[in-house]
């Protein structure tokens, strides 16, 4: 932001101003339960929740709820999208299917995208703005857990569930298993998780795979110089195989563990990513990024809380500590998000969230990711920039702050 004093750019600044920054937000105990209850708020099921097999209607169904955004379009080469496109998109998305359907499981061998339809095309609202894909749903990360349902007519894209998200995944990116198998890997302990932004997990053999931030793996040995880690990989003809990775210690990449659930380790994990290119849908160009969920999702997800994917449902998963009526003045929202949101509050606004700072001198502080105001990464801000535009300044935009205190008694 220009002229933001640099002291605002580090957690150390933010830490030393809040009250009892090493206080538990959420017990760890209450951490199980809470992300139990996240699937019942946004009421997607847990992966390992699927039956074996499910009627073809509804995973019919479940495909076809699945829809491009309204409105023109426009292809990586800017040129305009028309119905044809639609068309074969569509029948490759509409596989025939068994019934009933045998749902197959397994994990991720990588970070790699979900998309709307079974295909890697750019489809942009704008000529060239790559980092709005609007086929990007979300990614997923190495070990994390799918139930697949369908495979693309090409055979390319498996339609599956993930972790709070339905979409299209490349099969080619999936080791498939037993349920028991993906069951062990995911419940496995000792376990670890990623701290940095992107962590570098190297295999013996050569090449390696670079998880994000909260992503946990299973950990087979603490060595003195590296933490060896269960990584699957595909075997041949595509099965789940596990293979030991190394990550150098030392270097703020991994711990054992969970960290505990305070705003020093919130902040402390937020600033790592200050300066991360934004993407829609945490991916622009099938590369890396950060949209405004996923960046509030993977910094608390290294204390094993695991937030829903959207913000439309961050909001609601949070205790409520703040709600701003369309009519309140900037004077009276900024006074209300003063005295009532805690630092580490989630601020919500229609179609954007941000991680509460505080405020100095009455004006109040977020760090997000965002793609508005002339900018295309994770900023500090005040919640000024809009002001004067049609839609309003940050502030004037807010609608409520949520925290992740007392996540298990949710106040609506």
């Amino acid at each position: 932001m220009p002229d933001l004093p640099t002291a605002l750019l580090d957690a150390g600044f933010w830490l030393a101003r809040a009250d009892h920054p090493d206080a538990a937000l959420m017990p760890p105990a209450a951490i199980p339960v809470f992300n139990a209850r996240v699937y019942d708020l946004i009421d997607i099921p847990p992966v390992l929740a699927l039956p074996d097999a499910l009627d073809a209607d509804a995973v019919r169904d479940i495909i076809g709820r699945i829809a491009p955004p309204a409105g023109p379009h426009y292809d990586g080469a800017g040129q305009l999208v028309g119905a044809a496109y639609f068309d074969a998109l569509r029948a490759n998305a509409s596989p025939p299917l068994s019934d009933p359907v045998p749902v197959r499981f397994g994990l991720a061998i990588r970070r790699t995208d979900v998309r709307t339809f079974p295909t890697a095309d750019v489809f942009t609202s704008a000529p060239f703005e790559f980092a709005l894909d609007r086929f990007q749903e979300t990614t997923i990360d190495v070990g994390w857990p799918v139930a697949a349902l369908a495979t693309s007519r090409d055979g390319r894209w498996l339609f599956c569930l993930t972790p709070h998200y339905w979409g299209w995944v490349r099969a080619a990116h999936v080791a498939l298993g037993t349920r028991a198998a993906v069951a062990a890997f995911v419940q496995a302990e000792p376990s670890g998780v990623i701290t940095a932004s992107r962590g570098l997990v190297a295999f013996a053999a050569g090449g390696g795979v670079t998880p994000q931030m909260g992503t946990r793996l299973p950990l087979v040995e603490e060595r003195e110089r590296a933490f060896c880690v269960s990584v699957p990989v595909r075997a041949d003809g595509g099965g789940l195989a596990l293979t030991e990775g190394f990550i150098a210690r030392g270097g703020g990449a991994f711990t054992a563990g969970y960290l505990p659930c305070t705003l020093r380790t919130l902040f402390t994990h937020a600033f790592k990513l200050l300066g991360e290119p934004y993407a829609w849908g945490g991916s622009r160009l099938g590369m890396f990024g950060r949209d405004c969920s996923r960046f509030i999702r993977d910094v608390t997800a290294v204390t094993g809380v695991v937030l829903p994917r959207n913000g439309s449902q961050q909001a609601v998963v949070g205790a409520l500590q703040a709600t701003f009526a369309p009519g309140m003045s900037p004077a009276e929202r900024r006074a209300l998000l003063v005295e009532q949101a805690p630092p580490g509050a989630i601020l919500v606004m229609p179609g954007h969230v941000m991680l509460y700072l505080g405020h100095v001198d009455g004006e109040p502080y977020a760090i997000h990711a965002t793609f508005s105001h002339g900018w295309s990464q994770v900023v500090v801000s005040d919640l000024t920039p809009g002001a004067g535009t049609p839609t309003g300044s940050l502030l004037e935009r807010l609608t409520r702050a949520v925290t992740l205190s007392d996540l298990t008694h949710t106040k609506e």
